[in-house]
């Protein structure tokens, strides 16, 4: 209960505010066949596709998705190790390796899945813009906001978030930061679902809704979370969520926002019981 509190407290505030406030929250795209359609580089050498016929591309999963940034180095470095980066989609007349492909598809009956059949081209899958975030929204700790710096197209394995003109500066290169803070986490509990295994899951109707710092209160603390963003980013690559989330909430609860230490410590424990009795549900169900 002050748990609750403290969390409606800033939510009336106004420091803390719905993700819509950023910008939309959408799903990413059905291919109808995600091992026909996503490839790796080596396949598209392979095949002989022209680079008009195949598009970056998040691979399939979200597991390459837990730190600040989803880098052009780090997608390359991704399809050096086989995983499925780029996107085959002809954007005009295909090639006739391209039309091999499509030949080798139908031959597999790829053509007869739904999402396939449906289109006037089964091999066409309707693009979806390049989004500036992407949205991890199954989890076992807590949703992941990544920056996605590579311009890569994204799936339905994530989600893609598209910043209000206004606030795409700011939220490409710092709500990645802000977003790891423990109010934002305890909030993704409440918003999101528990699923099988443990998992929480958001849909982009709930992710909307999942309390994130405002953009004034970001911009106001900009200059210590950009120094700490570094450490952060370490944090991550080490699995250490919760570690990151601490220095976060040093800069942007206690400094910037005037919370106290004990306050925010209620935060944290609300939070770890929720997830705890989130993950508690799922070993019962297993037993």
């Amino acid at each position: 209960p002050e748990a609750a509190r403290i969390y409606a407290k800033l939510i009336l505030a106004g420091t803390f505010t719905a993700l819509k406030t950023w910008g939309e929250t959408t799903l990413g795209m059905v291919t109808g066949n995600n091992k026909f359609f996503a490839l790796s580089p080596d396949r598209v050498s392979e095949l002989g596709l022209l680079p008009g016929e195949v598009f970056r591309l998040s691979p399939p999963g979200s597991s390459h998705l837990r730190g600040l940034e989803f880098s052009t180095r780090a997608h390359t470095e991704l399809g050096r190790a086989g995983k499925r980066t780029m996107l085959f989609r002809p954007a005009g007349d295909p090639s006739d390796a391209a039309l091999a492909y499509i030949a080798q598809g139908e031959a597999d009956a790829v053509h007869t899945a739904y999402k396939c059949r449906v289109r006037k081209d089964w091999w066409r899958v309707p693009l979806v813009a390049k989004a500036d975030m992407l949205l991890t929204y199954m989890n076992a700790d807590t949703p992941r906001l990544t920056a996605n710096s590579a311009g890569a197209l994204h799936l339905n394995s994530v989600h893609g978030v598209y910043f209000a003109a206004e606030h795409k500066k700011l939220g490409r290169e710092l709500l990645p930061v802000a977003a790891l803070n423990s109010v934002t986490m305890l909030g993704a509990e409440f918003t999101g679902r528990a699923y099988g295994g443990g998992m929480l899951k958001m849909e982009p109707g709930e992710a909307d809704l999942w309390a994130l710092p405002s953009p004034s209160a970001v911009a106001a603390a900009s200059e210590e979370l950009l120094a700490i963003r570094p450490q952060v980013a370490g944090k991550l690559r080490s699995g250490k969520v919760l570690d990151a989330a601490k220095l976060v909430d040093d800069v942007l609860l206690i400094r910037g926002l005037g919370m106290r230490r004990p306050e925010v410590a209620e935060i944290r424990a609300a939070r770890a019981a929720l997830a705890g009795r989130r993950e508690a549900r799922s070993r019962r169900g297993n037993g």
